[in-house]
């Protein structure tokens, strides 16, 4: 098992770990619990880690927290041909009808 990323926001540690899991990288968040214990040791003194189970998928988890997390690329705004709805980039599908998009 190795260390991949630390976060102070459990909701954000999760994400990644759903992008990791996404990309078929096994992971658990570590001092999940700890919440209450931050009262006793200092709430700033208590982090969320997220590690992944098999140390050969290390490199590949550095990368797609580097490109997907760390570095994304941002995607261009665009135009359901479906609703007329405007999109922003982000969205794999329209917000307003669930469509993809026409080139896709």
């Amino acid at each position: 098992m190795k260390h991949i990323y630390t976060h102070e926001n459990i909701v954000v540690l999760h994400s990644v770990k759903n992008v990791l899991a996404l990309n078929d990288i096994e992971s658990f968040v570590k001092n999940e619990h700890t919440i209450p214990a931050g009262a006793r040791h200092g709430i700033n003194n208590i982090f969320h880690e997220l590690w992944i189970l098999n140390d050969q998928d290390f490199d590949r988890a550095v990368a797609v927290v580097d490109t997907e997390i760390d570095n994304p690329v941002a995607r261009a705004p665009w135009h359901c041909h479906y609703c007329n709805e405007d999109n922003e980039g982000s969205f794999d599908v329209c917000w307003k009808c669930q469509h993809e998009p026409a080139s896709a």
